[in-house]
This record gives structure tokens, C-alpha cells and sequence, in this order.
């Protein structure tokens, strides 16, 4: 190899390398928290059921915990498992937060039994626990800000009647078997639609998939032709309950009734493919979640139950003005 060509090569690899290394420096920046600044009141780790699954419910929590964490001058870390059925992961990570030693937990807890003693482990070393979402089998928390899910249950059930008979039949996508949000909005459901037990074909676990709540989908309108309405109990079986219609070419035939409000949700609103939505408000639970904490630890008395509310939405009422920042939390209010 020549001078020049020996050069050459040597510029190349070092334009590769500086390319890498400010690579490796932006993600670190990107992925890592910022250090607490001695500005920062409180610490509190966050631990969520899941970080992307899909993103848009769990990116709406986060946003609430990031505003609320500027609003009262805390540092708040975030962190959750990729999907909600991985519980394991979560309780390593709860672990993992509890040996930071911060003031305050706040948790979604991926499994109302599993999640119990690693409350109790954060209780013993004096961290103040907070949950959110979802319940956890623990005396040990101190507040429970979520939906009240029995009521959203409820709350489908009206729409399932109002959309078919009260004698045809209907089937269930639920998400996470062990979670208090799939067994309170079941609950609710199932106590009042009318003739439950004659028109209720089935209820899958779909474990928070989207493509298996598909599958799952497309196997009970196989096998139950008669269906007339698909219930789906958080956003993953919601859309992978549309996605299994559109794909048997049933859209608008079979009608759907979902809880949560991601954009694709909406997007199957609008071409009529979902006839009806109960959306929660995953904002104002990542935000009273963190207000919950912060007066705890300020010695204020705070509700042991913070209801975040639902509400129903029809296509005819996607863009009234009271639903705007529920559906579309990303957007500029003004804008």
C-alpha cells in the first residue's frame, strides 16, 4: 500500500471513529437522566408497567410525571420493562430503584400479587410508595391515582348495548390476566351488559399484543360468526381487535367497543372501523401521581384514592372542544 492510499485509510477510520464516539455520547445523553441537581426537593423513581407497549399510553403517563417533576422542582427517573407481561423485569427494576435510595417510588404495578413484596422491601427502607394505574396487594402504599376501572367497565357495557341487541353476541380481548385494570373493567362489563352470560362468546388474554389480540380475534369471529360486537379492554387488544376485522373484511359489520385513545385508535375511529371509545386520562395520572408524592413527602394529607376519570367518545364527538386535550395530548393547546 502506498503513501497516499496508507493515508487515506488512516482518515477514514478516524472520521469513523469520531463519527461513533459523538454517536455514543448522544445517546448516553439521550437514554441516561440527568444527574439530580442540589435544586431538586425530592427524588423519586418512577417504575411504569411498560416503556413501549405500544407507546402511546405509557408515553402519556411519562409526559405528566416529566411536567409535574418541573412544575414542583423534583427529579423524577423513569424506567419500566418493554411489554407489560414482562414481570419479572419489573420487579428486577424495582429493586434496582429501591438501591438508589429515593424519597418516593411510584409504581404501575404489572402484577397485583408479584409486586407485593418488593413494596414491602421499599417500605422497610423508608421510601414513601405511590401507585399508579394499576393496584398493587400492598398496605404499604400510601395513594392509588388511576381510573376507576370498574366504571369503565361500566361504562362499555352501555355501549355495547347501545350499538347491538340485547341478545346478540359479543366477545372480549382483555390485556394482563393478573392486573387490577383488566379484572375491574371485566367486572364492570360483564355485571352490566344485559344477558351477559347468553351473549358473551369469550374472553382472550392477549397479554398486551397487539398482534396476538389479532390472532386472537380472528380465530373467535371464525369460530362465532354470530359476534356482532368486539369489546377491547386497553389499547394493544383494542387495535389488534381492528387490525383482525379490517383483515376479514368485517369493518363496520362487527362493531367495536375499545378502552383508550392512541392515535391509531382514532384513525380507526374516523374511518368507522371502532364505533365508540372509553378514554382515560393517562396525563393527569403520570402528573397527580407525582403531586401525590411530593405533598406526601411535604407532611400534606393526600386522598388514599385519586380517581383520574373516563369519558365516552363517539366519532361525532372526536373533535368537540372538552375531548381535544384528552385525545390528543401531544399537540399545542393554541395550535
Amino acid at each position: 500500500m502506498g503513501k497516499r492510499q496508507f493515508l487515506l485509510v488512516l482518515s477514514a477510520l478516524v472520521a469513523c471513529f469520531l463519527v461513533l464516539s459523538l454517536f455514543f455520547f448522544y445517546e448516553s445523553r439521550t437514554i441516561a437522566p440527568e444527574d439530580p441537581s442540589p435544586a431538586d426537593r425530592y427524588r423519586i423513581q418512577v417504575v411504569l408497567k411498560a416503556r413501549a407497549n405500544p407507546p402511546d399510553f405509557w408515553r402519556i403517563v411519562e409526559m405528566g410525571v416529566d411536567v409535574a417533576a418541573e412544575e414542583f422542582g423534583v427529579y423524577c427517573e423513569v424506567s419500566g420493562p418493554e411489554q407489560e407481561i414482562d414481570v419479572d423485569t419489573q420487579i428486577e427494576l424495582v429493586r434496582a430503584a429501591i438501591a438508589k435510595k429515593p424519597d418516593a417510588l411510584i409504581l404501575a404495578a404489572g402484577d397485583y400479587e408479584r409486586l407485593a413484596p418488593i413494596c414491602e422491601e421499599a417500605a422497610k427502607a423508608g421510601i414513601l410508595i405511590v401507585v399508579v394505574d394499576s393496584d398493587v396487594d400492598s398496605d404499604q402504599k400510601r395513594a392509588l391515582v388511576a381510573t376507576d376501572n370498574y366504571e369503565l367497565g361500566s361504562k362499555l357495557a352501555q355501549l355495547v348495548d347501545e350499538l347491538i341487541g340485547p341478545e346478540d353476541a359479543f366477545g372480549v380481548v382483555s390485556h394482563v390476566k393478573n392486573v387490577t385494570t383488566a379484572i375491574e373493567r371485566e367486572q364492570g362489563l360483564l355485571e352490566n351488559v344485559q344477558n351477559a352470560s347468553r351473549r358473551l362468546v369469550g374472553i382472550a388474554y392477549c397479554d398486551s399484543s397487539i398482534q396476538t389480540a389479532k390472532e386472537q380475534t380472528i380465530a373467535m369471529l371464525r369460530e362465532n360468526p354470530q359476534i356482532r360486537c368486539m369489546v377491547g379492554l386497553n389499547e394493544s387488544s383494542a387495535l389488534g381487535i381492528a387490525y383482525g376485522i379490517q383483515e376479514l373484511g368485517l369493518a363496520g359489520e362487527v362493531q367495536i367497543v375499545a378502552c383508550d385513545s392512541s392515535q391509531e385508535q382514532i384513525q380507526f375511529m374516523e374511518n368507522g372501523t371502532i364505533q365508540a371509545c372509553v378514554v382515560q386520562n393517562p396525563f393527569n395520572m403520570g402528573y397527580l401521581s407525582v403531586q401525590a408524592a411530593v405533598d406526601l413527602l411535604d407532611g400534606k394529607k393526600v386522598e388514599e384514592y385519586i380517581n383520574t376519570g373516563s369519558v365516552i367518545v363517539t366519532k361525532r364527538d372526536l373533535y368537540k372542544k372538552e375531548n381535544q386535550k384528552l385525545l390528543f395530548p401531544f399537540t399545542d393547546e393554541d395550535g
